[in-house]
C-alpha cells in the first residue's frame, strides 16, 4: 500500500489489549525497538507464535477515526533545523524541513513544491529542491539468516540537501507552494569554513576531451560498472557493494556505473517492484475495476486516500499470496496493524488473512456490502523474528445458492509508532511513474555515502528505460510531452536528494535508448530543465543500443559514451580487445572531437549477449588489462568501463587498476593538449598507442601476439626480449625516458634517447606482452 505523508495518532484507533503470554505487550519508540534487535545479537531462528487477542474493527469510507485532522496540525511556515554542525566547503550540510500538511503524492510537484532559496556569501541566490524522505534501519543480516534488512526509522518528512562552493556566511529560506498558495520560513543562516576537497567535476577548460575539477584537478576516470545492487543474494547486495567500493579505490580505481533502473531485480528508484509479479513474467491477479462498482473515496484524513481502485483484486477461496520484491522486514514482538480496504456484494463471508503464521478472520455485517469497508486489526510479531514471512489471503462462507464476489482495493501493515507502510509494494495497480521507492533511494543514498568515504565518482543511469521508450517515437505527440514531464519530476527528486554530491559524477539519462528513436527532443528539454534546477549543473550523458551520431552531437549531452562487447560474430575483433578499443574511440573522436567520451559498457560476450564461457579461462586477465591500458593512452577520457563486476570480483581484477592509476598521473590530461597516435611498427610486430604532448608524452607497447585469446587457445607466449621501435609524432630532438612495467605499475630503465628526421627508432628493454614508456621533452 502506497500512501504518502498521511499520519494518524494511535490513540485514535479503534484499540484492544494485545497480550503475549498472558502480559499485555508495550509501545516503545522506533530507535529502541531496532536497539533491542540489535541486542538479540540478530538470531531469525524459527518464529514463535504467540497466542493473540486480535481486535477488529470495520470502518467506512468516511475514515475520520484513522487520523487527527491534518488541518489541526498546519503551521503558518514551514521551519528549516540545519543537521550539520560542522559545515565545510564541499561538504553535505543537511536540514530537517518541519511542514506538518500532509499530501496524497509528496513526490509530486504539481501536488507540492519544497524549495530552499541560498543566499551565498557573495550574494547569488540559489534554488535547492528539497525532497520528501522516509529513513530506514539497516542491519547486515547475513545470508544465512536472510540478508539486508532495512526497516522504517522515524517518521517520513521533508529534507534538504546542500553543499557549499564558498566559505562564509549562507542564508536559506524555505518556501512551499502548494494548491492553497505559498508559505516562506524564516530566513536561517549558516557559516561555511574552507575545507578540503576539489569540487565537482566539469569539462576540463584546457582541453575539452577530458575532465577536470572545478578547481582545475585533471581527473582521468578509472573503473567499471557495478549495476545491478539489490537485496537479494542474486546480485551485490547493499553491503556487498561497499565492500567492492572498498576493493576498487584502494587499488586506486576512482569512477563506477551503477544503474539506479533495475525495475524490480536490483536497484530502481522509478520502477514496477510490484508484490503481485514480476518484470520478467508479468501476471498480476487484479483486474480493471467492474463499471458497476464506484471507485473508492475515502477521507483524505485515511491511510487509503491515494488508493484510486482502477485495479482491483477479486478474492476468491484460492490463496492469495502477495511477494514483495524487498522482503519485508519487521521488529521482534511488536504491535502493528494490518487494515484492508475491501467491496463485497454481500454479508456473510469471511476475508482471512494469514500473517505472523496465524490466521486473522474479518467479517462482513451487515449493512456494509455494496459499498467500500475497512477492515482492520491488531496483529503481533512473533518474538523471535525479523522478517514478516509469507502473507496469504483467502475467501470462506461463499458456498450455497447466492455466490460472492469479493475485491481487494489496498492492504496495509503499519507500525504506530512512527506511522511507516511495511506493504507499499502490495497496492493493487500501484502508480509506477512518479513514486520513488523508499528503500532503493535509501540505498542510494548509503552507496553516495561510501563514494564519498573512499574517493570514487559515480555515473548514475536514472531512468527505467522502458517506461519511457515506447513514447518517444513520435516527438509532436502527447505521449511525448507527458514523457518528458515524468523525466522532470524524476530529475527533480534526483537532484534534490543526491545532487549536493561532487561524487555524482553524471547524471545518465538511461541504460541503451534505440539509438533510432527521435530523442533529440527530449534531451534538449531536460538539459534546459537541469541548468533550472539542478544548482552544481553536473555532467549528463546517455547511451543507446548501438552506434548514435546524433547523441554524441548533442550540445545538452556532456559526455559521449558507446557500449561495446567482444563477441565471436565480430570474428575480426574477438581476438583483438585492443583493435576494438581503439576502434570504438576512433568512432567516438569522429562525432565528439570536443567533449569528454567513455566506453561505458565493455567486455567478452557470446552471441546472445551473455558472459563469455571462456572469460574465466583468461585467469590472468589479459583481456582486462589490455583494455584498460589501451583506453588509458587513446585518447578517452576514461578507462574502458567492464561489466561482469559479478565474474571480475570473484576474478579479483582490482590489482589491475593500480598500475593503471600510477601510470595515469604521468600524463598530463587537462594541463595541456594532447594528441592520440595509434602506430603499427611491421618490422617489430609491437602495435604503439600513445598521447603527445607539448612537454610530455606517454606510449603503451604491446606485441602482435599479445591479446587474451592467444594465451587462451594456448599459442606460444610472446618471447622476453628488447624491441626496435618507432615512437610516432616525436619532434627531432632529445628527450628523457623512464620505461614501466604495465603489470606492476614501476618505472625501470630510464635513459636519454635521440630523434631524428631520419632515426625515430628507440631500443626498449626486455619485456614479454606489453611495456609502457613517458617521454620528457629534454635531457633534463
Amino acid at each position: 500500500m502506497a500512501v504518502f505523508g498521511r499520519s494518524y495518532c494511535p490513540a485514535s484507533l479503534p484499540r484492544a489489549k494485545t497480550f503475549s503470554g498472558g502480559e499485555a505487550v508495550g509501545e516503545h519508540d522506533c530507535a529502541s525497538r531496532v536497539a533491542v534487535l540489535d541486542r538479540s545479537n540478530q538470531r531469525c531462528s524459527t518464529p514463535v507464535i504467540l497466542p493473540l487477542v486480535i481486535a477488529l474493527a470495520v470502518l467506512h469510507t468516511q475514515g475520520s477515526r484513522w487520523a487527527e485532522s491534518s488541518e489541526a496540525r498546519i503551521t503558518q511556515s514551514p521551519q528549516l533545523r540545519w543537521l550539520t554542525q560542522d559545515v565545510r566547503r564541499w561538504q553535505k550540510v543537511e536540514g530537517i524541513i518541519d511542514w506538518p500538511k500532509t499530501y496524497v503524492n509528496p513526490f509530486d510537484p504539481e501536488e507540492v513544491t519544497v524549495d530552499v532559496l541560498i543566499t551565498t556569501p557573495d550574494g547569488r541566490q540559489l534554488v535547492q529542491p528539497a525532497f520528501w524522505m522516509e529513513d530506514y534501519a539497516w542491519r547486515q543480516m547475513g545470508r544465512q539468516q536472510g540478508g539486508e534488512w532495512f526497516y522504517p526509522q522515524g517518521r517520513a518528512g521533508w529534507r534538504v540537501r546542500f553543499t557549499p562552493t564558498q566559505p562564509g556566511q549562507y542564508t536559506a529560506v524555505v518556501r512551499v507552494k502548494d494548491a492553497a498558495g505559498q508559505a516562506d520560513s524564516s530566513p536561517v543562516s549558516f557559516t561555511c569554513a574552507d575545507g578540503p576537497g576539489h569540487g565537482f567535476l566539469r569539462v576540463s577548460r584546457i582541453d575539452p576531451r577530458f575532465l577536470a575539477f572545478d578547481d582545475g584537478t585533471p581527473f582521468f576516470a578509472i573503473g567499471q560498472n557495478l549495476a545491478f545492487i539489490g537485496s537479494s543474494s542474486q546480485y551485490f547486495t547493499l553491503s556487498g557493494a561497499i565492500e567492492a567500493f572498498h576493493k576498487l579505490a584502494t587499488h586506486g580505481a576512482n569512477y563506477l556505473r551503477i544503474w539506479t533502473c533495475c525495475e524490480d531485480w536490483a536497484l530502481c528508484i522509478e520502477g514496477r517492484k510490484s508484490a503481485w509479479g514480476r518484470s520478467w513474467a508479468w501476471r498480476p491477479p487484479w483486474i480493471d475495476r467492474p463499471a458497476d462498482i464506484l471507485p473508492p473515496s475515502f477521507a483524505a484524513s485515511s491511510i487509503f486516500a491515494g488508493v484510486r481502485g482502477d485495479k482491483l483484486i477479486p478474492i476468491t477461496e484460492k490463496r492469495l499470496q502477495p511477494d514483495p520484491s524487498h522482503r519485508v522486514a519487521v521488529l521482534p514482538n511488536t504491535r502493528y496493524r494490518l487494515s484492508l480496504a475491501v467491496w463485497s456484494s454481500r454479508p456473510g463471508v469471511t476475508l482471512t488473512v494469514r500473517i505472523f503464521g496465524r490466521d486473522v478472520p474479518f467479517s462482513i455485517p451487515e449493512g456494509d456490502t455494496g459499498k467500500w469497508t475497512i477492515l482492520a486489526a491488531d496483529v503481533i510479531s512473533p518474538v523471535d523474528s525479523v522478517w514478516l514471512g509469507p502473507v496469504e489471503l483467502s475467501l470462506s462462507g461463499t458456498s450455497g445458492t447466492q455466490s460472492a464476489a469479493v475485491y481487494l482495493a489496498g492492504i496495509s501493515l503499519r507500525d504506530p509508532a512512527t506511522d511507516r507502510e511495511l506493504l507499499w509494494e502490495a497496492e493493487p495497480g500501484r502508480p509506477v511513474l512518479g513514486r520513488y521507492n523508499p528503500v532503493d533511494a535509501f540505498m542510494l543514498d548509503q552507496l553516495l555515502a561510501a563514494a564519498e568515504k573512499e574517493g570514487l565518482y559515480l555515473q548514475l543511469c536514472l531512468l527505467t528505460r522502458d517506461l519511457y521508450m515506447h513514447r518517444l517515437k513520435d516527438r509532436s505527440s502527447p505521449e511525448y510531452a507527458e514523457a518528458i514531464a515524468d523525466a522532470k519530476r524524476t530529475f527533480r527528486y534526483a537532484v534534490a536528494r543526491w545532487g549536493y554530491s561532487p561524487h555524482v559524477a553524471a547524471w545518465e539519462y538511461w541504460n541503451e535508448m534505440d539509438p533510432n528513436s527521435p530523442t533529440d527532443r527530449f534531451y534538449e528539454e531536460l538539459g534546459q530543465y537541469l541548468d533550472e534546477i539542478d544548482p552544481y549543473h553536473h555532467l549528463r550523458t546517455t547511451s543507446t543500443w548501438g552506434p548514435s551520431p546524433k547523441d554524441c552531437r548533442h550540445p545538452h549531452l556532456e559526455i559521449a559514451e558507446v557500449h561495446y562487447y567482444l563477441r565471436p560474430v565480430d570474428r575480426g575483433r574477438i581476438r583483438d580487445e585492443v583493435a576494438a578499443v581503439i576502434d570504438r574511440t576512433a568512432f567516438l573522436r569522429e562525432h565528439a572531437p570536443s567533449k569528454p567520451a567513455i566506453i561505458g559498457e565493455f567486455g567478452l560476450a557470446d552471441d546472445k549477449w551473455r558472459e563469455d564461457p571462456q572469460m574465466p579461462q583468461d585467469t590472468e586477465l589479459i583481456h582486462f588489462h589490455n583494455s584498460l591500458w589501451a583506453s588509458l593512452l587513446s585518447g578517452l577520457s576514461g578507462t574502458t568501463l567492464f561489466w561482469w563486476w559479478d565474474q571480475l570480483d570473484r576474478m579479483n581484477v582490482y590489482p589491475h587498476y593500480a598500475p593503471v592509476a600510477r601510470f595515469a598521473q604521468e600524463i598530463r590530461f587537462g594541463r595541456e593538449e594532447l594528441r592520440a597516435v595509434v602506430w603499427e611498427d611491421e618490422r617489430s610486430g609491437i602495435r604503439v598507442i600513445g598521447l603527445l604532448g607539448q612537454r610530455t608524452s606517454a606510449f603503451w607497447l604491446i606485441r602482435s601476439n599479445g591479446t587474451w585469446l592467444s594465451r587462451v587457445r594456448g599459442e606460444a607466449p610472446p618471447r622476453k626480449e628488447p624491441a626496435d621501435v618507432s615512437l610516432p609524432g616525436l619532434a627531432p630532438g632529445k628527450y628523457r625516458v623512464t620505461w614501466w612495467d604495465p603489470w606492476l605499475g614501476q618505472p625501470g630503465e630510464t635513459g636519454t634517447i635521440t630523434i631524428s628526421t631520419v632515426q625515430n627508432q628507440v631500443r626498449t628493454p626486455a619485456f614479454e606482452r606489453d611495456i609502457a614508456v613517458v617521454v620528457h621533452v629534454g635531457e633534463e
